[in-house]
């Protein structure tokens, strides 16, 4: 979006109407003399300005001109300089823009452009010179690099935290707009920066002898950013809260791309219409904005990385109250602070309840409910498994004979239930009962958890139904270690009290077994898994859902432990027996896309992973909907399909950032399959970034020798390998290697992986002879695992090549890459980029060679066969 400039911002033909409309007196001779000189001659690049070398124009505005230069003593370095424009030295231009050297120069924060110098040019005009920073405005950054709603509140956070300091300092900016805050990159981290403070107040004292009040009833700052107070030029009661309002215009135009009032509307009826509309009318909502954008609302949301109805969704629930807030005409109304500002984004972002939501407790709750809608879920469902279901369980456990008798005691332990969940849980979520502690989601679960200890002697049936719904309701927040105890302390109890083959046991069984999984403890997981398949196939039979259901996560745990055929054996029980129920969707087809995939028979996976989310009604809440989202893109990875994968990666990230944490494991797995996309295509820098953010949360949050751990261990080595960083590539695989020769062995795929990088790390040093024995057991161990023609298995035969190709063993690299290419061919595609990089190997081998008639008949086959493609 174009950025509006404010009133003094003209150009230069229009310099002589802006000094009448800045200064309002055409009578004044000394000011008619500074109109006259307006188009005089002005310091030109090239020339110099003190011990200031002019570069180029980065700028002008009514009062000033702003250049690129090199300061040349005591160091060399770019520098933003700016100088009074000649004819513009009237007293109160100048007491303006000496106010912007003085406010500037008492303001260090790391986002607010600092003032480096300052002094006067031979002919006495006075000038001062900032920190240069090459940026983009912020509305403009934002929609280059397609920043995420997310990522712009964050930003913004830096800019509410600038003119937070500056508001300390005794300084209202006054002109805050997207111009104004400029957006860079200082390695690898986003940084914001607060230029011209040009219009800039003083609260407690002057910054020049003139006073920085309102002058003559001129309109000072930009129409489109400018509060109600400031509009008003019957007062000069301005203070912080002016700022206030202008974030709250700045937030509102990153949400939507679009300024609350028209400009073309604002401005067509001159400034007493400008007044006018900042002081009666209110802005529409961002969401109704956004409606009314028709075809232009598809590009806003394609430059926040969303869809359209996802991001008017997300406004109409809670975010457009921030904007809102800020920008009310009562300043009474409006954020206290720019931090309190800050603070209520960061609630946002966190799902706690926002200052700018309604009063009440109602509100808290109902926010409450929905930030943790599984564990209230969960709590629900625990008042009737709790009160009735554990009645139900006990009977059948003791017989009909002591129904009644049972029935009795039942009814003392669901009051000790009921009492438990009012008194102990539910407790946690009345804000009145709060005393001020934020109501999350860890502290409502460990005031339960807590609670919970020695209370229930008498009643473990009640203990082990509250520690199964505290247990899953833990993993599916994603923390795994909480988890864990819970199950197997409500599994202990049940079999103890029920048995190893009541229903409520398998239950547990069940639950148990899927936080193994997670945690990636596959072994324990197959062994509890084999258990309760073989009681639900005693008890029930092999049709029975129940089997079923077992049957597919014993497979899934099969898959984990690299034991492909056993899970294949499952599946195809299992598949016979779905069979015999027509026109039934396979319930279970996203476990055998996940063998599909390890199988390296990517389209039939994505068929499968496909069905797998048609069967689910379209919530971008959901937790497993979001994980096959993931894994769906990590299968167009694999397919080459690199622009649907990276498509799909980044709205899965997003929304399992929002919904589930930026630690839960399923945003944990996108993050690590974006980075080996972009590994894959040579970005390099966005891979890292990725796989060490991801990486140094996995060692945080999970085992050291998780899967999944070790899995982004080896993906960073592989990328060091490739960034020529071999030492570091050397440690890395080192750990990844050690670690799952420990945890899965030295046959599982993930261990043969890791060999197989090992091996290319070793030939880019140039230990030919480690790389041979490596590539060579590996593509043995691949073979024998995985079959002579898995992906996998032909890659490792394509490395094998390339290092015959730089061991001069032409013979042996051209039988390799033929064979290669030929398997690639079947298995990819003839334009998958793995086809087309053996193809280029060979062609490099052939020029090696020297046998450049071979090399062009390829190079010529190549490009005519990705034309026809295409």
């Amino acid at each position: 979006m174009k950025d509006e400039s404010s009133i003094f911002d003209a150009e230069p033909e229009n310099l002589d109407r802006l000094v009448f409309e800045i200064l309002g007196d055409s009578g004044s001779e000394e000011d008619s003399n500074s109109a006259a000189t307006l188009n005089g001659v002005l310091e030109q690049p090239g020339s110099q300005i003190g011990r200031y070398k002019l570069l180029s124009v980065l700028g002008e505005g009514g009062m000033g001109i702003v250049y690129l230069a090199e300061q040349q003593e005591p160091i060399r370095r770019k520098v933003a300089l700016k100088v009074i424009k000649p004819g513009m030295d009237s007293k109160a231009v100048i007491a303006r823009f000496e106010a912007e050297r003085q406010a500037l120069a008492l303001l260090e924060h790391p986002n607010i452009a600092h003032v480096l110098d300052a002094g006067t040019t031979e002919t006495g005009r006075p000038y001062f010179v900032m920190e240069y920073v090459k940026g983009l405005p912020i509305t403009e950054h934002c929609d280059l690099h397609k920043l995420t709603i997310e990522e712009r509140l964050q930003l913004l956070q830096q800019v509410c935290q600038a003119v937070q300091h500056a508001h300390q300092k005794g300084i209202i900016h006054r002109d805050i707009k997207p111009s104004n805050i400029l957006v860079s990159m200082e390695g690898d981290r986003v940084v914001s920066k607060i230029i011209d403070f040009g219009v800039a107040k003083a609260l407690a004292h002057p910054l020049t002898e003139r006073t920085l009040a309102t002058e003559d009833s001129q309109l000072l700052g930009t129409p489109e950013y400018m509060s109600p107070e400031q509009a008003d030029m019957a007062t000069e009661d301005i203070d912080t809260r002016s700022d206030i309002y202008s974030l709250g215009v700045l937030l509102y135009v990153l949400l939507t791309g679009v300024l609350p009032f028209d400009s073309n509307t604002l401005r067509e009826g001159g400034i007493e219409n400008i007044r006018k509309t900042i002081r009666e009318t209110n802005p529409k909502t961002p969401s109704t904005r956004l409606a009314k954008l028709g075809d232009e609302a598809r590009k806003v949301a394609e430059n926040r990385r969303t869809e359209i109805h996802t991001l008017a969704r997300h406004l109409k629930k809670e975010l457009e109250w921030i904007p809102l807030k800020a920008m009310r005409k009562e300043r009474s109304e409006r954020y206290r602070s720019a931090s309190e500002l800050a603070d209520d984004i960061e609630n946002y972002l966190n799902g706690i309840p926002l200052i700018a939501g309604p009063t009440g407790t109602g509100y808290k709750v109902k926010k409450f409910v929905r930030r943790n809608r599984v564990l209230v879920g969960s709590i629900a469902a625990a008042v009737v498994v709790l009160v009735v279901g554990v009645m139900v369980s006990t009977v059948f456990a003791v017989g009909q004979a002591r129904a009644r008798t049972e029935a009795e005691r039942q009814t003392r332990i669901s009051e000790a239930v009921s009492n438990f969940l009012r008194n102990d849980l539910l407790a946690s979520v009345d804000p009145s009962k709060a005393k001020g502690r934020e109501l999350t989601i860890r502290s409502f679960l460990a005031n339960a958890s807590e609670s919970l200890q020695d209370r229930f002697h008498d009643e473990p049936l009640v203990e082990a139904s509250i520690r199964t719904t505290l247990g899953w309701t833990y993993r599916m927040l994603g923390d795994l270690k909480a988890a864990e105890p819970h199950l197997a302390r409500a599994l202990q109890i049940r079999k103890e009290q029920l048995g190893q083959e009541h229903p409520e046991t398998l239950e547990t069984m069940g639950l148990l077994f899927w936080v193994y999984g997670d945690r990636g403890r596959y072994g324990q997981a197959q062994q509890l898994g084999v258990q309760e398949l073989e009681i639900s196939r005693r008890i029930f039979g092999d049709e029975h859902p129940t089997t079923l259901e077992y049957m597919q996560a014993v497979g899934y745990a099969y898959i984990g432990l690299g034991r492909y055929d056993e899970a294949e054996q499952l599946y195809a029980r299992t598949a016979q027996i779905l069979r015999r129920v027509p026109g039934e969707p396979h319930p279970w087809s996203g476990y055998l896309g996940q063998l599909r995939q390890k199988q390296g028979r990517y389209d039939e996976a994505e068929a499968l992973v496909l069905e797998q989310l048609g069967l689910w009604e379209t919530n971008d809440e959901n937790p497993y909907q979001l994980s096959y989202m993931s894994f769906l893109a990590g299968i167009y990875r694999q397919q080459g399909r690199y622009n649907e994968s990276e498509s799909l990666y980044l709205k899965a990230l997003e929304m399992q950032r929002r919904v589930l944490g930026d630690e839960h494991s399923y945003t944990l797995s996108s993050m690590q399959g974006l980075a080996r996309l972009y590994t894959d295509e040579g970005r390099y820098s966005e891979a890292e970034q990725q796989f060490v953010e991801a990486l140094e949360t996995c060692r945080r949050v999970r085992r050291e020798d998780h899967p999944a751990t070790l899995g982004n261990v080896n993906d960073l080595a592989v990328l060091r390998t490739k960034q020529k960083q071999y030492d570091q590539a050397e440690i890395l695989f080192d750990e990844a290697l050690k670690g799952r020769r420990r945890e899965l062995g030295n046959d599982h795929p993930d261990t043969l992986q890791t060999f197989n990088d090992f091996g290319v790390l070793r030939r880019e040093q140039g230990q030919y002879e480690e790389a041979a024995r490596l590539l060579n057991e590996t593509l043995e161990g691949r073979k024998t695992k995985l079959g002579p023609d898995h992906p996998d298995t032909l890659g490792t035969m394509h490395e094998l090549a390339v290092l015959y190709k730089q061991q001069e063993r032409y013979e042996e690299a051209e039988e390799l890459l033929r064979k290669v290419i030929e398997g690639r061919r079947l298995k990819l595609g003839e334009t998958h980029p793995h086809t087309l990089e053996s193809m280029k190997n060979l062609i490099a081998l052939y020029e090696a060679w020297n046998k450049p008639a071979k090399a062009a008949q390829l190079r010529s086959q190549m490009s005519h066969e990705v034309v026809d493609v295409q």
